[in-house]
């Protein structure tokens, strides 16, 4: 999955910030983290808004967690398990991400 591609098919600005970080910078970040732990997860699928939540979500994790071993990326996946639902994420995605 390319993150600028997908960003612009969703009508979102890549070099719109995510905090101190673009938000092409932002979904290359997430798609490592989704590549390892929910490959099935389609992101290239999902709309403006929930794109925008997921980023967003993702601007709030990494001030909360530590970068070791994708903590910002799946907190975001985590937090946003019922909508990303609907574009592939399993319970066992969320199984394999969840910190506990």
């Amino acid at each position: 999955m390319d993150a600028l591609k997908i960003l612009k098919k969703a009508g979102i600005n890549p070099e719109e910030p995510v905090l101190l970080i673009t938000a092409e910078e932002a979904l290359e970040n997430l798609l490592l983290a989704i590549e390892e732990y929910c490959p099935d997860l389609k992101v290239d699928k999902m709309n403006k808004k929930d794109l925008k939540t997921l980023l967003s979500s993702y601007g709030y994790s990494v001030t909360m967690y530590h970068p070791e071993d994708y903590h910002q990326e799946r907190g975001a996946l985590l937090e946003n398990f019922k909508m990303l639902q609907k574009y592939g994420m399993t319970e066992d995605d969320y199984d394999s991400i969840d910190f506990c």
